[in-house]
């Protein structure tokens, strides 16, 4: 039993030992230090503090709290309180510092960690600083800055994180712009709800109300001074206008401004919803006007914004144009057109033109063919030139239309398709009118400069034989382009531009009625037959017409000075050999003369003591012309039957206003009730 014991005390005596080895080797004897001061709201810098911020300082390790706490201190002194959170400690200042003033802090030697080493050095002194109030270290556009775009942003960037309700509580804009504020960090993005004026200087304010996360207001008002762009570009007119319906679905869209335009910039700034694929061209629109020098062609400058459709357009869709207001002149980038926006709408295309009334009308903003039922619904335009159309004629079946735009005919299928151009490269043509087996033309010519070329047989497409000069002067002068709206013109007759040529059942004989108002009797017959032209000596204002009751040519005209017979306006017939006599009891008629289906002849009557002109009617069976009664507040012109004969078509002005049109009427023959189709349009024609 004493060996056990004296045993047990020799492992007790080994195991005291083992533990005083242990201490001697293992117990930590290090101080503590500091590893890290920092701000908790620092503004941008880690010595720029918040007001309201709190002082972090984490140790190498664990300490005991109350030898840290009474050795901190702060200068200027802020009573504030400590909390722990494992290592470090953060003192939090009882209220917010004062701004833009200096802090230093320091801790003394002697804080212990947790075995009671004590630190010989402290926290020397670490030293920062509050911000003072809030400033805007960056403003998009800058003060002053001109040129700025009016549909642009403001961006303004803070200093530090701001209250953003007080901020757009004090923001100010004058002229005043409603606007909406958007927010990323210290950055506040200004968008307008609408577009700024141009060529204006705005100033924007925010007040010193506006402040801080931590309740510091503005010292002062911040002040943007910024001017938009002049708006030293203008938008001329747009094709198609502004809530046009019927358009035709192979149109383009055109912008026509009042100076040259950059590419880039009016390439950007389209947009044409529903979206459509095309190519946006930057042209100038081809036409016939005739400038200063004499000379004639495509304007010098690029001002019109084309955009041609890869594709037909939908039928029956309103599209938007929209044009942001970016597009500048060429020469001065800072002169922008105003943006804008407006829609159109498309029509159908037409399978037949059979019992279709064609007309001239420039409700799509520029002068065309438009196509609509007898009754006047169904409206839609057939071609869709940029310059205004002056002259159409119709193949007998109504599948082929001709038309002059510019200088320039060209021919297209009744659904506004396979069009194709006639008119050669360096000349001018107008007045197009088929011949009967339709695969010819005859057009009057002009060529470079203007010279007058006169008319022309022209073959078309597919046809074979040479085109052969008809009349060698007559032809319609340069500058139909420049005859705005629907080219009435004042008269009651047609202008020389347009067509005034007619051609009997046969195909052999033409009465071309030259733009100077000059018929010739033209044989169309191939070389050798052919007998020289004939001209009449008579004075016409207006197309003629082919008479079977008469098996003669039939005008309203009177006689050329010099000649013998009436000089008063009547009907006129000239015969295939090249006699002409006038229709007794037709004083008065004036205009162009149209032929019924069963002989009848229509035309304008303007008689002595009558204030305005109505409709003259000679039945195929009489032998005196019947006036239907005028309205005294219009003149009714440019009649045309339809296919049964029992109703014409005429195209009324106002009497007062003669260059006004109040639209087309058609007319019943048996009672001589008139019915407006139209508010608009002029020259209808029944087609068969």
């Amino acid at each position: 039993m004493r060996r056990l014991i004296s045993l047990v005390s020799i492992v007790v005596a080994l195991v005291a030992l083992g533990l005083v080895l242990y201490n001697a080797t293992l117990v930590d004897r290090r101080a503590p230090g500091i590893a890290r001061v920092f701000l908790s709201a620092p503004a941008g810098d880690d010595r720029l503090a918040q007001t309201l911020t709190a002082i972090d300082i984490r140790f190498s390790e664990a300490v005991r709290t109350s030898t840290v706490e009474g050795r901190f201190r702060i200068q200027p002194y802020v009573p504030g309180a400590f909390v722990w959170d494992g290592p470090t400690v953060i003192f939090t200042p009882s209220a917010k510092l004062p701004p833009d003033t200096e802090f230093t802090i320091w801790i003394e030697a002697g804080f212990e960690d947790l075995v009671g080493n004590a630190a010989e050095i402290g926290l020397e002194p670490w030293v920062f600083r509050t911000v003072g109030p809030p400033v805007v270290i960056r403003a998009a556009p800058n003060d002053g800055a001109t040129g700025v775009p009016v549909d642009g942003t403001v961006d303004l960037d803070f200093d530090r994180l701001m209250d953003t309700a007080s901020v757009e509580a004090s923001i100010r804009l004058d002229p005043p712009v409603s606007l909406r504020l958007s927010w990323s960090g210290e950055t506040v993005r200004l968008m307008f709800d609408s577009q700024l004026r141009f060529g204006t200087t705005y100033t924007l304010t925010i007040g010193v109300n506006a402040a801080d996360t931590g309740g510091n207001r503005l010292h002062d008002p911040f002040t943007l001074h910024f001017s938009t762009v002049a708006a030293g570009l203008a938008i001329l007119e747009t094709t198609p206008r502004e809530g046009a319906s019927g358009i035709g679905i192979r149109t383009a869209v055109a912008i026509r401004f009042d100076a040259p335009i950059d590419p880039d910039s009016a390439r950007e700034a389209f947009r044409i919803t529903p979206s459509v694929a095309g190519e946006i061209r930057i042209i100038a629109i081809e036409d016939d006007r005739a400038p200063v020098d004499g000379s004639a062609g495509v304007a010098a400058e690029p001002d019109t914004l084309l955009f041609v459709p890869d594709d037909p357009l939908a039928a029956h869709t309103t599209y938007t144009i929209t044009l942001e207001p970016t597009i500048a002149r060429r020469d001065d980038p800072e002169a922008v057109a105003a943006g804008r926006s407006w829609s159109f709408t498309t029509g159908s295309p037409s399978a037949s033109g059979q019992n279709q009334v064609a007309f001239l009308a420039a409700r799509s903003g520029v002068r065309n063919v438009w196509l609509m039922n007898p009754d006047g619904t169904n409206p839609r335009q057939l071609t869709t030139a940029l310059a205004p159309v002056s002259g159409f004629d119709a193949t007998l079946d109504g599948a082929l239309v001709a038309y002059s735009a510019g200088g320039v005919v060209s021919i297209v299928g009744i659904a506004g398709d396979d069009e194709q151009r006639i008119t050669e490269d360096g000349l001018y043509e107008y007045a197009p009118a088929f011949t009967p087996d339709d695969r010819w033309l005859i057009v009057g010519r002009r060529g470079v400069g203007g010279a007058d070329l006169g008319y022309w047989l022209v073959p078309l497409p597919g046809t074979s034989g040479e085109e052969r000069l008809l009349i060698d002067h007559g032809a319609p002068s340069l500058g139909s382009a420049d005859l705005g709206g629907e080219g009435i013109g004042g008269t009651d007759g047609t202008p020389g531009w347009m067509t005034r040529t007619a051609i009997d059942p046969t195909g052999r004989w033409a009465l071309v009625v030259t733009a100077g108002g000059e018929p010739v009797l033209v044989d169309l017959a191939e070389a050798p037959l052919a007998a020289p032209a004939i001209p009449i000596p008579l004075v016409v204002d207006a197309s003629a017409a082919w008479s079977p009751r008469h098996g003669a040519f039939v005008v309203s005209a009177v006689i050329a000075d010099g000649a013998a017979g009436p000089h008063t306006s009547a009907l006129w017939t000239v015969a295939p050999a090249g006699r002409f006599a006038v229709i007794p009891g037709t004083d008065g008629a004036v205009g162009p003369v149209a032929v019924g289906p069963r002989g009848s002849i229509a035309v304008t009557l303007r008689r002595p003591g009558e204030p305005s002109a109505g409709i003259g009617v000679l039945p195929s069976a009489a032998t005196t012309m019947t006036g239907l009664a005028p309205s005294p507040a219009f003149d009714d012109r440019w009649p045309s039957f339809s296919p049964a004969g029992s109703e014409i078509l005429v195209g009324r002005t106002f009497v007062v206003r003669p260059l006004d049109a109040d639209g087309i009427w058609i007319v019943d023959l048996a009672t001589g009730v008139a019915e407006q189709l139209t508010t608009d349009g002029a020259y209808a024609r029944w087609l068969p």
